[in-house]
């Protein structure tokens, strides 16, 4: 009789955690902020007149297209991308060929933006990171590249206005 307890009693338990087990597979988890997709600010484009000119600036476009995945998307996809973003920019940094915009200014610009992308690469180590922190810093790095599009406009707008009108003839004629 002692056995027939213990068999009931161990079918009773079995059953009973079984049937737990289910009941916590029903329920769904819910939605964390890390997990919610973004639509970050869109950073301004270099003049469509002006791209042949950064053509055999290959790294500039490989930039330029990984940043366009982050213009919508969750914390978590962004910090899983970061280190290779901080590769990128690296290669972007140190294979800037383009002897115009090798100028003090344009690679401020640029050290501010491998700056911020190794901000956001060092986040992916901090345990505690909120989703606010993730998306400012993606805003920032958004704002920076738009920075740089908008100087090598400036860069190439001025170099044309320079070719259109030749100060040197003005002067001469006096």
């Amino acid at each position: 009789m002692g056995r027939f307890l213990f068999v009931i009693a161990s079918l009773f338990f079995l059953v009973t955690s079984c049937e737990k087990k289910e009941k916590q597979k029903e329920v769904l988890p819910t939605k964390t902020e890390m997990n919610i997709s973004v639509k970050h600010t869109d950073y301004s484009e270099i003049n469509e007149k002006y791209i042949d000119e950064i053509k055999p600036w290959k790294e500039y476009f490989t930039v330029e297209d990984f940043l366009q995945e982050l213009k919508n998307t969750t914390p978590i996809e962004a910090l899983n991308n970061a280190l290779e973003l901080k590769t990128l920019t690296k290669q972007f940094k140190d294979s800037l060929n383009i002897e115009i915009l090798k100028t003090p200014a344009f690679k401020a610009r640029i050290n501010v933006f491998e700056n911020e992308t190794l901000r956001l690469a060092d986040m992916t180590f901090i345990p505690s990171i909120s989703a606010h922190q993730v998306n400012s810093q993606v805003e920032k790095i958004m704002m920076l590249f738009s920075s740089v599009n908008d100087k090598i406009n400036t860069v190439y707008t001025k170099k044309k206005f320079d070719s259109e009108i030749n100060l040197d003839s003005l002067f001469k004629n006096q």
